[in-house]
């Protein structure tokens, strides 16, 4: 019993040593952690540069995005006038509201009119439709009641469509709003254009058809314009729109076409490719996530904590951990790990990315993470979420390739026989400008498809159906 207590003594005492020197490493390690993350960087130039926006080439009244933000300003009320004060209001409490980030001011910031203008009325079929072309007809007198209730939103919205640019100017933000068009309001539109279309006054479906492509330029004004990530999805997804309803107009051989030879550019057009390149968008996102990271500083500085947080010993080590936090996260190494991040994203977006990444991201597990950890965590979480965005960018560019074929293949009479010699013969409209791809013809549903690069967003179709000539036409 004493050679065994002996032993147990023993082991404890190396136990102890082993678990003292671990300890005491750890606590080694900690500190020169700490004292290695004491100085922030200074901001690269890349950052700097990145940092300064371009100066808004716009007029107030020529610009898309203060139509957008007062749309639904109170009847009688000019749109932009209301936007303007919008955005104004917005860029003048902003500094307040990352100071004192309650529920309260931050709703206040969207200076909310309770006269606004709101779309009267909900369509009574099922949204959204699997074709505007086939479906609307049978529920004109819908269309038309919700068209008498919303004239004023209609005019606005149509109005909207004649600004010659698109550029956000409110102050970049976490908290900066999103202005956008209501999804009754963008049905209205779209199934008001197709009765047009599909009625037999000439001098109407020119105008249904003027009205489709003065939309067809408003967002490609805005996928172009400055803005942020988000404007660049709505602008992609309600081209599609459009050129869904431009398709299954092609197709429709009962449908009046322009064919001359300069109608190619009104009925099916064609974008530079360089339009949809959304790395445009990652500048306006850098400066987004440069003043959240500012503001994280200064809360972190300032001992704000969020709502909630508990009080007694257990507040304490919250915010004890709060500000141990904060001496691993180094605002300016960040920001210049974003603007690093923004020149690879960059290369990303290219069509031609797949052939030629470029250098890849930095490894997060390595020895160099040990300075500002949690700066290089929240980069390398927010490099992730951007990397599936350029394929959706360049599936719509190949959508509006797509279009234009099905044009083509009406204005010069391609017989589906002769669809397949056609489509080898015009890769320029029958290949994904990303990757390459061939579309895909199906003779058996008269459809050719786009092989998408990235996966398909609900409720949108990358097939059209073919024109084919009447029996006897």
């Amino acid at each position: 019993m004493g050679k065994f207590g002996q032993q147990l003594r023993r082991t404890a005492r190396w136990a102890g040593i082993v678990i003292g020197a671990v300890l005491g490493l750890a606590l080694v390690l900690f500190a020169v952690a700490f004292v290695i993350n004491i100085p922030d960087e200074a901001l690269t130039p890349a950052a700097q540069a990145l940092a300064v926006a371009p100066p808004d080439p716009y007029a107030p009244e020529d610009n898309a995005y203060l139509a957008l933000a007062g749309l639904d300003a109170p009847p009688g009320v000019a749109p932009v006038e209301a936007g303007q004060v919008r955005v104004e209001h917005y860029n003048r409490q902003l500094a307040f509201v990352e100071r004192n980030p309650t529920a309260q001011n931050v709703d206040d910031l969207k200076l909310a009119d309770p006269h606004r203008l709101e779309f009267a009325g909900e369509f009574e079929f099922a949204q959204p439709l699997d074709s505007y072309w086939d479906d609307i007809p049978q529920h004109q007198a819908d269309v038309e009641a919700r068209l008498a209730d919303n004239l004023e939103l209609y005019q606005r919205y149509l109005a909207l469509q004649r600004a010659h640019g698109y550029y956000e100017t409110a102050l970049p933000s976490p908290l900066a709003p999103v202005y956008f068009v209501p999804s009754n309001l963008r049905t209205l539109f779209l199934a008001e254009a197709v009765l047009r279309l599909r009625g037999r006054d000439p001098h109407q479906q020119a105008e249904a058809l003027a009205d489709l492509g003065a939309d067809v330029r408003l967002w490609r004004a805005v996928l172009t314009g400055q803005g942020a990530l988000i404007s660049k999805m709505l602008a992609i997804a309600y081209l599609h729109w459009d050129e869904l309803v431009l398709a299954d107009l092609i197709a429709d051989p009962k449908a009046p076409v322009p064919l001359g030879p300069d109608d190619a550019e009104q009925v099916a057009p064609l974008f530079a490719l360089d339009d949809w390149d959304i790395s445009r968008a990652y500048p306006v996102e850098f400066r987004v996530q440069a003043a959240f990271l500012r503001q994280s500083r200064q809360q972190f500085h300032s001992g704000w904590m969020p709502p909630g947080t508990p009080g007694g010993l257990r507040g304490l080590l919250a915010r004890a951990g709060v500000r141990i936090g904060a001496h691993f996260f180094q605002t300016n190494a960040t920001i210049n790990l974003f603007a690093a991040q923004v020149a690879r994203l960059t290369r990303q977006a290219a069509p031609a990315a797949h052939e030629d990444p470029g250098a890849p991201a930095p490894p997060l597990a390595s020895l160099r993470t040990v300075y500002n950890p949690i700066g290089k965590f929240i980069t390398a979480v927010s490099g992730a979420a951007y990397r599936p965005y350029p394929a959706r960018a360049w599936d719509g560019a190949a959508f509006q390739r797509l279009l234009r074929l099905s044009y083509e293949i009406r204005r010069q009479r391609v017989a589906p026989a002769d669809i397949p010699a056609f489509l080898a013969r015009h890769p320029e409209w029958a290949h994904h400008p990303a990757d390459g791809r061939p579309f895909l013809w199906d003779e058996k549903t008269g459809t050719v498809r786009v092989q998408t690069s990235g996966p398909l967003p609900a409720g949108r179709v990358f097939a059209v159906h073919v024109w084919k000539a009447p029996e006897g036409g």
